[in-house]
């Protein structure tokens, strides 16, 4: 009778055991610890296999809630909606976990926050061959991506993600240089060179950091010429060719600056009205 008690307990438990680690249904085929399975999800993440992954970090999760590993596995989650090219819900999820987990070390070092900022970057439109230009169409994703980007270099001024985040930065503020100038040139074509001059130092007061300062300049540089603001034009000319000479915009101005000289001699004037 006891071989017989001592026996049912042991059957039980094999049982337990094995529909706690397997699942045939979906093929997945649970550990006993925390880690193990948090490394298996790891695993199928690396390997693309992200039903699979999410699968591993749920179920750490769920049967393990007090584990250090069940925080990981959320943010893993995350990581996979990342990787899977799901990203508003990739920012829903980093941000839910940055909320919840505010000491977290991987919210301390500025790993959450550098990872919604690759989110709202792949969010932006692109260029493909049969639609208009990235730089046509509308640019508020372009716009969220950039406040992303400059609070996390606000905050996160020590961060080993600051590198890659002030890279993205510059080209965020690249593209929506591009915007600018696209509308400037619009407003100029059409004929309204005074609304192109506002959009182009709006721009230049916006994004001081862009890279893009000589382009700005040598647009701004041109529309004051077209307005007959011809001694502003010069000016312009001057700071592109002393600020950026080692620009192409440098040499382009250059060949404006004697264009001026030659037309307008060494005293360029504006029109009386405009000082």
């Amino acid at each position: 009778m006891i071989g017989l008690r001592m026996a049912l307990p042991v059957t039980l438990a094999v049982g337990a055991v094995g529909c706690a680690t397997s699942d045939d249904r979906r093929g997945v085929n649970y550990s006993l610890t925390a880690k193990q399975n948090y490394e298996r999800g790891l695993e199928a993440l690396n390997e693309e296999n992200y039903p699979d992954a999410v699968r591993y970090f749920t179920f750490v999760k769920q049967k393990f809630p007090f584990s250090k590993f069940s925080a990981l596995a959320e943010l893993a989650l995350a990581d996979t909606q990342f990787k899977r090219g799901s990203y508003q819900e990739a920012i829903d999820s980093y941000k839910t976990f940055a909320r919840l987990h505010p000491t977290q070390e991987n919210v301390e070092d500025g790993y959450v926050a550098h990872k919604i900022c690759e989110c709202y970057v792949q969010e932006m439109p692109s260029d493909w061959a049969l639609v208009p230009p990235a730089y046509e169409k509308d640019q508020t994703a372009v716009r969220d991506a950039n406040r992303e980007l400059a609070d996390f270099i606000d905050k996160y001024p020590d961060s080993k993600y600051l590198p890659a985040v002030k890279k993205l930065h510059r080209e965020v503020m690249g593209r929506l240089i591009e915007h600018e100038v696209y509308v400037a040139r619009f407003y100029l074509d059409g004929g309204h060179p005074k609304a192109a001059i506002l959009r182009i130092e709006a721009a230049l007061q916006r994004y001081p950091e862009s890279g893009r300062e000589a382009e700005l300049l040598l647009v701004l540089g041109q529309t004051h010429l077209e307005l007959g603001n011809v001694l502003t034009a010069r000016q312009t000319f001057q700071r592109v060719v002393k600020d950026h000479g080692a620009n192409f915009e440098a040499k382009r101005a250059q060949l404006f600056l004697d264009f001026i000289r030659d037309k307008y001699g060494e005293s360029p004037r504006n029109p009386q009205a405009n000082g």
